[in-house]
């Protein structure tokens, strides 16, 4: 099952996982998304620990600048703000920035389904 999730802290009241599961369910593509709660010190830790079944994160603040010099790429954009506010996980398990909009999002899930 391909797992996605919200990183930051604090997490607990957040909707996210809700609408993204609804979505997904919708979709009929078989994905989870959850809410952990990652502060900035863990989040180095956190994304070594990684294993093939995770897809892609959504970052609260402070976490949209922290991964930044943790990213393996990171577009133009992402270089001059010095934020991501969602990272991919590759095949390989290596974490790369793609900054997504909701018509974006949209798209990469039904290319998915």
């Amino acid at each position: 099952m391909t797992r996605l999730a919200l990183l930051g802290s604090p997490v607990d009241g957040a909707l996210s996982p809700v609408l993204h599961r609804a979505a997904y369910a919708a979709m009929g593509l078989p994905w989870t998304y959850h809410a952990i709660e990652c502060r900035s010190q863990d989040l180095p830790r956190f994304l070594g620990t990684l294993d093939g079944s995770w897809r892609d994160f959504s970052l609260a603040m402070p976490l949209k600048r922290t991964v930044v010099p943790l990213l393996d790429e990171a577009s133009e954009v992402v270089s001059r703000i010095g934020a991501a506010n969602t990272i991919v996980v590759t095949p390989a398990a290596d974490s790369s920035e793609r900054t997504l909009t909701c018509r974006g999002w949209c798209r990469c899930c039904a290319r998915q389904g």
